[in-house]
């Protein structure tokens, strides 16, 4: 998972290098039929700019990350459809970020791996206002991480048993 920004300076890359995901999919001999359930949780600390830790630091303000120290996101509802060797997921939920939650809508794309697991993948843009985040800032205000952000992922779920 990548999550990528600007700033009046310079565009930013951060990489979240953990992630927890649980969830109840329904599959049968064709594949994924249905999504019963998902969520996911990151560790705030887990998310790393290639800016150095400074820019760490910076982002584990913005998220208030030792009184909200997870990123969650949990599944409302989901449809699927077949789409040519994979498939098309519109899925709703709550995205909880800095103390506030909000409804996200996503179009994930999804596909059935060799192993039996499951490989979603998508793109979101999020504005840091909708989460009353304060954008994070360097050099006495001169320097500000622009309000709007791209999270870029590609999970992977195994099947437990």
């Amino acid at each position: 998972m990548t999550i990528k920004g600007t700033s009046n300076l310079h565009d930013w890359e951060s990489s979240v290098k953990e992630l927890k995901a649980n969830g109840l999919m329904k599959t049968d001999a064709s594949g994924l039929q249905s999504i019963q359930s998902l969520t996911v949780e990151i560790p705030v600390k887990s998310i790393k700019s290639t800016k150095g830790t400074v820019m760490d630091n910076k982002t584990y303000d913005a998220f208030n990350a030792n009184e909200n120290p997870f990123i969650t996101y949990k599944l409302e509802q989901a449809t699927v459809s077949k789409r040519g060797d994979g498939y098309e997921v519109v899925a709703s939920g709550k995205l909880s970020m800095a103390g506030v939650t909000n409804k996200i809508d996503l179009s994930v794309r999804g596909k059935s791996e060799g192993d039996g697991s499951l490989t979603f993948s998508g793109s979101k843009k999020l504005k840091l206002s909708d989460f009353k985040m304060k954008r994070p800032s360097a050099l006495m205000g001169t320097i500000t991480v622009g309000d709007e952000v791209e999270v870029i992922f590609r999970v992977t779920l195994k099947s437990t048993g």
